[in-house]
């Protein structure tokens, strides 16, 4: 009788005692977006920018910038990361939460001088998704939380949907706070992240380009390359294509590719399913490895070329164009991070170490720097054009032929 007695006093507390720490939706700070730079009052110093969702709508700013209407946006400075973050929630009403954070946008001079701090914080901030996107602003990376992405009306989640459209271009990296910190502990990949810049766009075409008819708006603007923890430069939109073949972004992508033989006319074509194969292997009496990549993937025919060939000669002719194409780019891409910059975002240390444990521990580990810079490089594609498209006659072809269709 005493257990039963028990069982029901207990089963009471657990059905009256609610929800302590509750917080209602309209008292709380939801983070859309951050940004962290360098101070320029105190070199030693970071300047943190938050963009917070206002539940109450008023359009309230922060000490200093103006915001889209729903939006809070402010920034402080301090000795760390924590210390700025403190001061903004000082001068919030409302507490502020992470959990709802969408990208992280690190100014240039920052990324330039070193990174670790952004990645320690963030990376021990238990309200934060380690899948947060994370990119590298040209210039300052606050003034990205005022400016116009799109046709969004709310910045940081603009970002987060531009961040997923560029898989579809392939010009875009999708960097986020776990990849970061992956290659940040790495013994020998250092990290590649996007690159944001500015760009003026015209509000209303076929108007002369004045001021009023122009509009700052935020694009992705290729890749950021890393050594360890430094920024040494960028990639054009094109250079990131290449790398993002083997790095594992470019689920679906359109190519354009033009035969040499008639170069007025390009011929576009959807690439997905893309996989890759990496291997390595050292040729004999050398330790400089070389590196073998198979890129395989599905085509489809989405504007398609004047030809009079068959359907095997069309197929063979296109695929071939195809596939160089694709590995051009990629060795292009590939020379620019080991040649220029001298540095393995790729991960060809991991692939290396892995599939040669004793020739790494016993003369590449200690030298992989240098040994990074003289490895040969092998790309091979492989694109299996099967478009239905291929049994269809090319449109450019029922003008020029079109009287044979004629039957009165």
């Amino acid at each position: 009788m005493r257990k039963i007695t028990v069982l029901l006093i207990s089963i009471s507390m657990l059905l009256v005692s609610g929800c302590w720490d509750m917080r209602e939706i309209n008292e709380l700070g939801l983070v859309m977006a951050v940004a962290v730079d360098k101070s320029t009052n105190y070199p030693n110093n970071y300047l943190v920018t938050v963009q917070l969702a206002n539940p109450k709508g008023g359009g309230a700013t922060g000490q200093q910038s103006s915001a889209p209407t729903g939006l809070w946006i402010a920034e402080a400075e301090g000795k760390t990361i924590f210390e700025a973050i403190r001061k903004i929630a000082q001068s919030s009403s409302h507490r502020i939460m992470w959990a709802h954070n969408n990208i992280i946008i690190i100014g240039e001079s920052l990324a330039q001088d070193d990174i670790t701090p952004v990645v320690n914080f963030f990376t021990h901030n238990y309200e934060l998704r380690m899948k947060t996107l994370v990119a590298v602003g040209k210039g300052k990376a606050g003034d990205f939380l005022t400016a116009t992405v799109g046709m969004g009306d709310v910045p940081g989640l603009s970002l987060s949907d531009l961040f997923r459209n560029q898989q579809f271009t392939g010009q875009g990296l999708t960097s986020t706070m776990l990849r970061i910190f992956e290659k940040f502990t790495s013994e020998t990949t250092n990290p590649i992240m996007t690159a944001l810049s500015f760009s003026k766009v015209i509000t209303q075409p076929g108007v002369l380009d004045k001021a009023e008819n122009t509009q700052k708006q935020i694009r992705v603007e290729g890749a950021a390359v890393f050594d360890e923890t430094k920024l040494l430069g960028y990639l054009t939109p094109e250079e990131t294509t290449g790398l993002s073949w083997i790095l594992g972004d470019n689920p679906n992508t359109v190519i354009s590719v033009v035969d040499p033989e008639i170069p007025v006319r390009a011929t576009a074509i959807e690439v997905s399913n893309v996989k890759h194969d990496i291997t390595s292997q050292f040729n004999e009496g050398t330790l400089i490895p070389k590196i073998n990549i198979r890129i395989t993937g599905v085509g489809k025919l989405s504007e398609d070329h004047f030809s009079n060939m068959s359907i095997t000669a069309y197929k063979t002719r296109w695929e071939a164009l195809l596939n160089e194409q694709i590995a051009r780019q990629v060795e292009q891409a590939i020379a620019k991070v080991q040649k220029e910059y001298q540095s393995d975002v790729l991960g060809f240390g991991d692939i290396v170490h892995g599939q040669h444990k004793t020739e790494w521990h016993e003369s590449i580990k200690n030298n992989w720097h240098n040994v990074f810079t003289e490895a040969e490089v092998n790309v091979e594609a492989y694109i299996d054009i099967q478009s239905s498209a291929l049994y269809q006659l090319p449109f450019y072809n029922y003008k020029a032929r079109g009287s044979a269709y004629d039957h009165d």
